[in-house]
């Protein structure tokens, strides 16, 4: 790593992913000539030239413009540099029926399928992370208050409850558990400390079995979805989610706003009325 990236980074309060994805931009921000020099035309094109999606271009625009007001000062020309963020598509997430599916999908006579559902039941009550499902540890829970603690993004405790049932299901795992892992969820074969790359495989192949595409985040969002489904205000499950902005709720249940509107669709409606207005004159 480049010492003056390496030392931007150190000295700023980023949690580990968010460093390891800057750092993979800000090396190679470094490697170009003259930076000192680059006007905000510069930048984008520096930043465009990689094909990299909108997302990944304001984030590293972000991470670019940190590093330079950190190494330059605040009078930078590059700092003027603008884009603008283009609203992304609805992603996925679980119906009712496909949620249903998954959680009758684990067999939980062996270890592996009792955690699996553990791990299933905790991000669809909770909406934690990957990275904070594999942090959880023992001591973090409270099996009867049905409460939890753990570090999330940004190196700061937050806080989760879930159901009755879910507690269940933790309880059944903990009775095949072994090892002497601090972790909540650890590996049935090693009984180790499940790590993301790891439990994002884990969960992959769930979606496989059930015969869709499906990644840890997805079960974050679908916690959005159901619970707002379920009759959640929005601003209930930002702080259940542990949102800051409560846009991120209503980003993850867009698909789910415009599906509020299907019984009233203008062509189902008409031919709905042209059929009766048959019946009647009939």
């Amino acid at each position: 790593m480049n010492r003056l990236v390496d030392e931007f980074l150190s000295s700023s309060p980023f949690a580990l992913t968010t460093k390891k994805t800057y750092a993979r931009i800000l090396n190679d921000l470094a490697a170009q000539s003259e930076i000192q020099r680059w006007t905000a035309c510069d930048l984008l094109g520096f930043i465009q030239s990689k094909q990299w999606g909108n997302s990944r271009q304001c984030v590293a625009l972000a991470a670019s413009q940190r590093f330079l007001r950190w190494r330059f000062g605040e009078h930078h020309a590059a700092l003027a540099a603008k884009l603008k963020r283009v609203r992304p598509r609805p992603q996925r997430v679980l119906t009712i029926e496909k949620a249903l599916e998954l959680l009758a999908s684990f067999d939980t006579s062996c270890a592996k399928g009792a955690r699996d559902l553990a791990i299933a039941a905790l991000a669809l009550d909770t909406g934690l992370r990957c990275s904070e499902l594999c942090r959880l540890r023992i001591t973090d829970i409270d099996l009867d208050n049905r409460r939890l603690s753990v570090i999330v993004k940004g190196g700061q405790w937050g806080f989760g409850v879930f159901s009755e049932q879910t507690s269940q299901y933790i309880r059944e795992w903990i009775a095949f558990r072994k090892g002497s892992s601090e972790a909540l969820f650890v590996s049935t074969r090693t009984w180790t400390q499940l790590v993301p790359g790891g439990l994002q495989k884990i969960v992959e192949g769930w979606g496989l079995s059930i015969g869709i595409k499906l990644s840890p985040h997805d079960l974050r969002r679908s916690f959005a979805t159901l619970a707002t489904i379920f009759g959640a205000p929005s601003r209930m499950v930002q702080v259940a989610g542990r949102w800051s902005d409560i846009s991120m709720v209503e980003r993850y249940t867009r698909s789910l706003q415009l599906d509020i509107i299907t019984p009233y669709l203008p062509v189902s409606q008409l031919v709905g009325a042209r059929t009766n207005h048959s019946q009647t004159e009939g």
